[in-house]
């Protein structure tokens, strides 16, 4: 009996659908980041980055412009773009969601990009830290740092003690 009814589940699962069905995806859109997918290697980062989902195709931070005034040690100016999860966050003042990624371009005085920044929240990553993971990269893609980057928790500690991340909604 109990091997009847397990088939006609299956059956009426296959037959049926599981329930909700999936929302459609605009592919056009990359999807949160998925770094188990990607990996945490800052190089192969770095080409996801700019190659795989170019983060150039994402929207300029809400909020600020291209080339906002910066401040060290992010250079005289600053463009961060944001994927959609981050997007979605700061939009629902939802607090950060795991999966976010914020790409800092750095700018000298002379408007002559300097390096790349990156923040990825991980859930369970480093909670002391705010689950954030960090790249650092030169203009020419070259790894600076990754990982728990001391001086960049203890500055954005002081910014944002919840979300790390300037001007961010702390959510609910």
């Amino acid at each position: 009996m109990k091997s009847f009814l397990a088939i006609l589940v299956l059956f009426a699962v296959y037959f049926f659908g599981a329930g909700n069905p999936a929302p459609a995806q605009d592919d056009s859109e990359p999807l949160p980041c998925d770094y188990k997918k990607i990996g945490l290697d800052a190089a192969k980062f770095y080409v996801y980055l700019t190659q795989d989902t170019p983060y150039r195709s994402w929207v300029v931070r809400p909020g600020k412009t291209e080339l906002a005034p910066g401040k060290e040690p992010h250079g005289a100016f600053i463009t961060t773009y944001v994927n959609p999860a981050a997007l979605g966050a700061i939009v629902s003042r939802s607090g950060m969601a795991f999966g976010s990624l914020l790409v800092a371009e750095n700018y000298t005085a002379q408007k002559k990009i300097s390096g790349l920044m990156v923040m990825l929240k991980i859930k369970g990553y480093n909670p002391q830290g705010g689950d954030w993971y960090w790249f650092h990269y030169d203009a020419r893609g070259s790894v600076l740092a990754e990982g728990r980057v001391a001086s960049c928790i203890k500055c954005h500690r002081t910014i944002n003690e919840k979300e790390y991340v300037v001007n961010v909604p702390t959510g609910k």
